[in-house]
């Protein structure tokens, strides 16, 4: 029972992390493609929640949202144009450079694979994470006129991300 719920929660972390970036848009204090929820930031503090009781519901949520960010940022590094809605927005400064905005969204796409990949204990979980990437990106294309330099974008961001894991994963086992 305690795995069923587990999926359920993953699902869940799924469609929270692809939706969440744009609550900017509802919330009247922010911009759209504000800096604070189109990075690493919410991943992050779902990350180190869900490490500190390492139980399995909360890792695989925060499993399934970082990946629904990872997914939802590969998809906005390829906007109709680097103007306007489409640039990271700060608060308190306003729009960011083009150059600024692509290189946020890249490297956050980056930390998120990275941090999805932490997340990983077992192979169970690897292939949770894999079968999460595929379906999620399956997912959300449709909606979407791009396709495959999204595709590219996170089998990069994740080959990327592995490196440093792979490192870590290394070190702790010595």
């Amino acid at each position: 029972m305690k795995y069923l719920f587990a999926f359920v929660l993953l699902g869940v972390g799924l469609a929270v992390g692809n939706w969440f970036p744009d609550i900017d848009q509802d919330t009247g204090l922010l911009l759209h493609r504000s800096i604070v929820t189109h990075g690493p930031l919410v991943p992050l503090f779902a990350v180190a929640i869900a490490a500190t009781p390492r139980t399995i519901l909360l890792r695989w949520f925060a499993l399934g949202l970082v990946v629904g960010f990872a997914v939802h940022l590969s998809f906005d590094l390829f906007p109709k144009g680097w103007s306007g809605f489409a640039l990271i927005s700060v608060p308190g400064y306003g729009w960011s450079a083009p150059w600024f905005s692509g290189a946020w969204i890249a490297i956050s796409t980056v930390f998120c694979a990275y941090l999805a990949i932490r997340l990983v204990k077992n192979w169970f979980d690897g292939c949770l994470l894999i079968m999460s990437l595929v379906c999620a990106f399956g997912y959300i294309s449709i909606g979407e006129g791009a396709f495959w330099r999204p595709v590219v974008v996170l089998t990069v961001a994740t080959v990327v991300a592995l490196i440093p894991a792979i490192h870590h994963a290394k070190s702790s086992t010595r």
